[in-house]
């Protein structure tokens, strides 16, 4: 147990570092785009713009809600420092937003090799709004899910059991706020968090199908295509790579941890320290976002270290200059023989 309570302090004392890491990395990503992004990219830099713009938010809110997940047996409950129900389900919710915003960025690429006729659309604020309302659909689900599909309101067997554990864990027990998933309550089957659970199941493999069917149709139109440059083509593969892994991270950061937390309860499997790993991985997800985006995205990089190395030689150019005047004329030399 001992090891257990300074690993969840550990953890606590280093949220506000990457939080600071996250806005961070996204700030100097926003300037890339800004600075370094060519025509040829189009409206893509505006995608790009939401993300980085919306992880600056992630990481502010990880950091102001400090969630605190626990698993004990067939119990799995988070809260956070607020305890309120509430906030802890718009923190939830808020970080499913960014795989929503995946599927409408492999929409983008879809559209840009198979119909570039449609790729216009994005700089039309009617389609941008009627677009942007999925992500909100996605919001307003699990904000759904989190805060009408569990319990944790009134007095119960679960929220004892958590609260004297996170009082265990932590250096403050939690009270109240909790978003509890308590299948087995006193021997006896609970069908509303199974229920919660099944649906939260079916949304995350939908997303995933949807994602992953765009992304096959973008790479198999990608290797067909002949009627277009080989510079474009080139283009269309760096951003299809780009978006992919840039899929990778909220998948590893944030959906298959849900998955795991809400699952693993159920089916009794073996948790070792996800739960605390939970609060490391969802405040390192917007940090390596941008990560992953500079360093795919050949523009930003390299624009990024062109700075640094054109400062350099700035500084070492005035060095040169005052050794080409340092010798003195001819003339000079023999009046002082």
């Amino acid at each position: 147990m001992g090891n257990l309570t300074f690993s969840s302090n550990w953890v606590c004392g280093t949220v506000s570092n990457r939080a600071v890491s996250g806005v961070s990395l996204n700030l100097i990503l926003l300037f890339a785009i800004r600075r370094f992004t060519k025509t040829s990219v189009g409206s893509y830099k505006y995608l790009l713009t939401a993300f980085a713009s919306y992880d600056i938010f992630l990481s502010v809110l990880h950091a102001a809600v400090k969630p605190r997940p626990i698993i004990i047996g067939s119990i799995f409950g988070v809260t956070s420092l607020s305890e309120d129900r509430r906030i802890t389900s718009v923190y939830c919710a808020c970080f499913t937003v960014p795989f929503a915003l995946m599927i409408i960025h492999f929409l983008y690429r879809f559209w840009s090799i198979r119909y570039p006729h449609l790729i216009a659309l994005f700089s039309n604020k009617r389609f941008v709004a009627a677009i942007s309302t999925y992500p909100v659909l996605q919001f307003v689900e699990w904000y759904m899910f989190a805060y009408y599909g569990t319990t944790g309101e009134g007095p119960e067997i679960g929220k004892v059991i958590l609260s004297e554990e996170s009082a265990r864990r932590f250096e403050k027990g939690v009270q109240e706020g909790w978003l509890i998933f308590n299948y087995w309550e006193n021997g006896v089957f609970q069908p509303k968090p199974f229920l919660t659970m099944i649906g939260v199941d079916i949304v995350m493999v939908v997303s995933f199908s949807v994602a992953i069917a765009l992304g096959a149709r973008t790479f198999y139109h990608i290797r067909s295509a002949d009627t277009i440059s080989t510079q474009f083509h080139i283009l269309q593969w760096k951003l299809f790579v780009a978006v992919c892994a840039q899929t990778f991270v909220p998948l590893v950061f944030v959906y298959i941890p849900y998955a795991v937390l809400i699952n693993a309860a159920f089916f009794g499997l073996p948790v070792l320290s996800i739960d605390d790993a939970f609060m490391v991985l969802t405040s390192c997800f917007p940090a390596w976002d941008a990560v992953v985006i500079i360093l795919l995205m050949a523009d930003y990089r390299d624009g990024l270290l062109g700075m640094f190395r054109k400062k350099k030689t700035t500084m070492t150019e005035p060095t040169w200059k005052s050794v080409s005047t340092v010798a003195p004329p001819s003339s000079a030399i023999t009046s002082v023989a």
